[in-house]
């Protein structure tokens, strides 16, 4: 029988990966002129983080998605080698504070990214195993909470405090839609807000981002500089925007104008108008992904489906988010925008995975229904 992909959720993801090449060209160049002497310094990179993130989606593809919660246990077991080893001062490579990478010469690898995948592959191949336990808090929560709370306290340790939130709430939500009781899974969401709060409080830096997002003008040349010069580069874009490559905040304004804030400078460059359409093809990747999980012929399928397409679709949620002002600073990317080259290579595994699952629906149920 022929095999039938979800074109909606090729056609947004090509499109995104385009205008995210086309984007991190046009920001990054002027601080890689800078730092590197060579503008075309991240466009290069990434274009590579491009060709090996398709190999990802490549690989996705071609091994059916069941035969990943067959290695879910020994990934989770590399993963762990990987998380531990990145926080040795001797091994793992520090930045801005944090030490989330591994390197190699000019390789790099950030063991958080990939724990995403792991985990979700992890939680699906549970909920599947385990659904007639999930209504019991102790016998059928519980397990899980311990697995992914040693995971993400090693995440923490780097530390990762945006990550640590993301994976959470995914792992929470997957936790829920696999039939954990709305009671069980309210409590643990406010034992985890109660938990997040002591991590803010107990962090003078943390503290300092929280006040910054309550109110940026009390410190504009410190904590609220970053946010207040992301609110200028998206008003000054007005409807129209100034014109492609013309940003004024992305010459060094604006930190991390290529990386997280990079939605900030497409909004100067573009306008309004652009980045409602850069939020309505997200908005058709999270239908569609969303859509599979739905259809999806087995419990695996729509647990893995679910997990993809939440993680993706909250990052997207929370980057914007921190970008407009409506949450504090954290240090996530824009997928398939942002520069990064393990979020691209995790962003585009997980859409490899979403279209095998997609794959395996029959060719009625793959495509919309005609009327």
């Amino acid at each position: 029988m022929k095999i039938r992909y979800d074109l909606p959720l090729i056609g947004a993801t090509l499109f995104l990966l385009s205008w995210g090449t086309v984007m991190i060209y046009s920001t990054g160049g002027v601080f890689a002129d800078l730092q590197y002497n060579d503008g075309q310094y991240f466009l290069y990179r990434h274009l590579i983080h491009v060709l090996v993130g398709l190999a990802a989606m490549g690989l996705a593809l071609a091994v059916n998605y069941k035969k990943w919660k067959e290695l879910s246990i020994w990934m989770m077991l590399g993963i762990l080698v990987l998380l531990i080893l990145v926080i040795i001062p001797e091994i793992g490579h520090e930045v801005k504070g944090g030490r989330r990478w591994l390197r190699y010469g000019s390789l790099s690898l950030q063991p958080a990214e990939l724990l995403k995948v792991v985990l979700i592959i992890y939680v699906a191949s549970y909920l599947e195993r385990k659904q007639e336990l999930l209504a019991s808090f102790f016998r059928g929560l519980t397990p899980n909470f311990i697995v992914t709370g040693i995971y993400l306290f090693l995440v923490l340790l780097q530390p990762d405090f945006g990550n640590v939130i993301l994976i959470a709430t995914t792992v929470l939500l997957m936790l829920y839609v696999g039939g954990g009781r709305p009671v069980h899974i309210a409590s643990s969401l406010i034992g985890m807000g109660i938990i997040a709060g002591l991590l803010i409080a107990t962090h003078s830096y943390r503290v300092q981002r929280m006040l910054a997002f309550l109110n940026p003008w009390d410190d504009p040349q410190n904590s609220g500089f970053q946010i207040i010069q992301s609110f200028i580069a998206l008003g000054s874009g007005g409807w129209f925007g100034r014109g492609l490559g013309e940003s004024f905040q992305k010459r060094l304004f604006l930190p991390d104008a290529h990386t997280d804030f990079i939605f900030a400078i497409i909004g100067e460059e573009l306008g309004f108008l652009w980045i409602s359409v850069l939020i309505v093809i997200f908005s058709v990747f999270i239908w569609r992904g969303y859509w599979i999980a739905w259809n999806a012929q087995d419990a695996f399928g729509k647990h893995l489906s679910f997990g993809a397409t939440t993680l993706i679709g909250l990052q997207i949620v929370l980057n914007l988010f921190v970008v407009v002002g409506l949450l504090p600073t954290k240090g996530l990317p824009l997928p398939f925008i942002s520069y990064g080259g393990t979020s691209l290579v995790v962003s585009m595994f997980l859409t490899g995975l979403l279209l095998n699952i997609s794959a395996s629906l029959s060719p009625v149920e793959s495509s919309p229904k005609k009327t």
